[in-house]
């Protein structure tokens, strides 16, 4: 009998991840200045309470555990339910994120990699991706050096548990990519692919990918067997 060795599962990951992110996605048109010439700079996307949770509501209605701890990390990332971000010009990743958790589901991976494309087609730069998935064991600890930090249950919870949530950070950016996240971004919230709760704090754009936002043309068998196998033990 053949064993699976973990050099299998690595192989395996990157395969998926493939399926994911090589369709690249053909970047929206976003009306950034008038005819006059001047930008356009849409609101805030401000985060609300109900904003939250909502999140919190799509991650249980999609059976979506909260992640407690690294083993339970290490076995989500084994049975595929998350993926590793592409190794791509276009996203740039936080250096400080431990690679554990450069890893987020595989349609917020997708979202990821389309929405840095997009980015970078259009202003030539990298965008970066400050945050992923988290554990319930690094939100406690969080929580002790920031108060502003999600709880780790009820409906308040931080998505981060989830592994649909990813930041996108916002230091740096010209007004100009501002404007642009925020056309780009809106409408995908009004279809109800995603949630976005823009940070000032933190200067972030913070957002809950749904796994509707992958069509179901994208979504090989071997994708749905992984998701099928089911979330480990303690929502």
């Amino acid at each position: 009998m053949m064993v699976a060795t973990n050099e299998d599962s690595v192989s395996d990951d990157r395969a998926l991840q493939r399926e994911l992110t090589d369709d690249a996605v053909k970047p929206m048109v976003v009306p950034m200045y008038t005819r006059s010439g001047h930008l356009i700079v849409p609101p805030p996307l401000k985060g609300t309470r109900e904003i939250l949770v909502h999140q919190n509501v799509m991650a249980d209605n999609a059976g979506l555990s909260r992640i407690q701890d690294d083993a339970d990390l290490d076995r989500m990332r084994a049975d595929h339910l998350l993926l590793s971000f592409p190794d791509i010009t276009a996203l740039e990743i936080n250096e400080d994120l431990p690679m554990n958790r450069r890893c987020a589901r595989p349609w917020t991976v997708k979202f990821a990699a389309d929405t840095a494309r997009a980015f970078y087609a259009r202003f030539h730069e990298p965008l970066r991706l400050n945050s992923a998935v988290r554990t319930v064991d690094y939100q406690l600890r969080l929580q002790r050096v920031n108060g502003n930090a999600a709880a780790v249950d009820g409906d308040g919870a931080s998505p981060h548990l989830t592994g649909q949530a990813i930041d996108f950070g916002k230091h740096g950016m010209s007004v100009a990519q501002i404007a642009w996240m925020r056309s780009y971004l809106l409408p995908l919230m009004q279809a109800g692919k995603i949630d976005v709760e823009e940070e000032f704090q933190q200067a972030c754009f913070h957002i809950s990918v749904y796994g509707s936002y992958v069509p179901k043309k994208h979504v090989s068998p071997k994708m749905e067997e992984a998701q099928l196998r089911g979330e480990p033990k303690g929502q």
